[in-house]
């Protein structure tokens, strides 16, 4: 892919996701909710917030491992990728009692072979928040 394919069109090398843009969730603090470099796209954590700032699904592990992957899956494609261009999740989740339900919700997502990823247990920056996830995507080239 050539730095004129970029989702923007600008030709440049670098393209960022901002936050609130293209139906994004806003940003809680400063920073992109993802970036394309060459055939490389990084997103930052994403989590069960809608559009409007809310927290979906407060109390329930599927309904907001759901919006965090439906959030996941539109900064992606902001950076011209999908969900099967991704290749490393890191997951970071409120209390392991909930790692069975992520899964449930998480398998219906990505197909064989599934990206590599981690998982740990974290507090997250909101308490009703029970699971973040980020992605590294590559986009072209197999």
């Amino acid at each position: 892919m050539t730095p004129s394919d970029m989702p923007d069109g600008s030709g440049a090398d670098r393209f960022w996701a901002r936050p609130g843009e293209a139906g994004l969730p806003p940003a809680v603090a400063p920073f992109s909710q993802g970036v394309r470099v060459g055939q490389l796209v990084f997103t930052a954590g994403q989590a069960s917030i809608d559009s409007e700032a809310n927290v979906v699904g407060v109390g329930d592990i599927t309904a907001q491992t759901e919006q965090t992957l439906r959030n996941l899956s539109v900064v992606l494609e902001r950076c011209g990728a999908s969900i099967g261009d991704v290749v490393k999740m890191t997951i970071w989740i409120r209390d392991m009692g909930d790692y069975a339900g992520m899964n449930e919700v998480y398998a219906r997502w990505f197909e064989p072979p599934e990206p590599v990823r981690a998982c740990v247990r974290s507090e997250l920056v909101f308490p009703e928040l029970l699971v973040e996830m980020e992605a590294v995507a590559v986009v072209g080239g197999d």
